[in-house]
């Protein structure tokens, strides 16, 4: 589980300073999450990376550097990873990088399965054109995680042996879209469903309040060490599958999920607080989610935010409390 300056701990830790004066000399450290307006998607997801590269480099370690796509649908292109997301994020880590790199996924049967979604999407070209592996974490080992019932009591999902293996580099590559459970769907929640064996995924879901928690607690244990969130075109309305789209023209990127996902509701317009999964990632200690200690590189969070229409089923969404 990560262990962050930035959790209740910290901030109880600056009130108290604050109160007896004591923190004029004290320095809040800023986590850093990149903005990047653009064009073309492969180009505008190469440019995120370049502002927040000393951080990528000093963060890689010595296992397999894992991509974790978006595969809720395996035919609509709108509610999944482009491929040319995939190849910025490439492009950027070929420069420096000269391991194997794995593209890995589980995506539901019932959408026709990961192999189909490398097929449908244009993957294979990119194991053409890169030193890359395409995985299907359906097929690997996993092991059983405790999360909670509609009822409070413990059930257990199986989550990719892979991705809980914290040697290896994971990045979470994101879409920009809303959600029909939990308001918006970015890249933590990206981590931690694609995470699950194909069959678990439904277990997840237990209500408003418990579903919300599910995520946050499982996401202690797939935490990415980079967030990639293509927002190029976003999905808004009833998403995650069956939203409309929306130019947006951004594309956000940080070693810091929760900073990236925090930033990306103030793109949508989306209130964060209302956000369940977020605000207890936040209460864990997680990462950061005040936006007085995010630095925003690259272009002004002024300048890039177009709200999205939200799913017409949020305001029970909002109920998790």
């Amino acid at each position: 589980m990560p262990v962050s300056h930035t959790g209740p701990a910290y901030r109880a830790l600056n009130d108290s300073l604050h109160a007896t004066g004591l923190n004029m000399c004290y320095k809040k450290i800023m986590v850093t999450v990149s903005l990047v307006k653009g064009e073309k998607r492969r180009d505008t997801v190469r440019r995120s990376l370049d502002f927040i590269s000393h951080g990528i480099k000093k963060g890689l370690k010595p296992g397999k550097l894992i991509i974790k796509p978006n595969f809720v649908s395996t035919s609509v292109q709108l509610a999944a990873s482009h491929a040319d997301q995939i190849r910025g994020i490439l492009d950027y880590f070929k420069e420096f990088y000269d391991k194997q790199i794995t593209v890995a996924e589980a995506a539901s049967p019932f959408t026709g399965g990961t192999s189909e979604g490398f097929e449908n999407f244009g993957y294979h070209h990119l194991a053409e054109e890169y030193n890359i592996e395409l995985l299907d974490l359906n097929k690997g080992r996993f092991e059983k995680i405790p999360i909670l019932d509609k009822r409070g009591q413990t059930v257990h999902v199986r989550i990719s042996s892979l991705l809980l293996d914290r040697n290896n580099y994971i990045i979470s590559a994101a879409k920009l879209k809303t959600h029909d459970t939990v308001v918006i769907t970015l890249s933590i929640k990206n981590m931690v469903m694609g995470s699950i064996y194909a069959s678990d995924k439904a277990t997840v879901h237990q209500g408003y309040q418990y579903t919300n928690l599910n995520l946050a607690t499982m996401a202690g244990s797939v935490w990415p060490d980079l967030a990639v969130i293509d927002g190029l075109v976003g999905m808004e309305g009833n998403g995650p599958e069956r939203g409309t789209p929306i130019d947006t023209g951004i594309a956000i990127s940080s070693t810091d999920p929760l900073a990236a996902d925090r930033i990306a509701c103030e793109v949508m317009g989306v209130d964060s607080d209302k956000v369940g999964y977020l605000f207890y990632c936040w209460e864990k200690g997680f990462g950061e989610y005040e936006l007085e200690n995010i630095d925003v590189r690259g272009h002004n969070l002024n300048d890039c935010i177009k709200p999205f229409i939200l799913h017409s089923s949020v305001e029970e969404q909002y109920k998790w409390r």
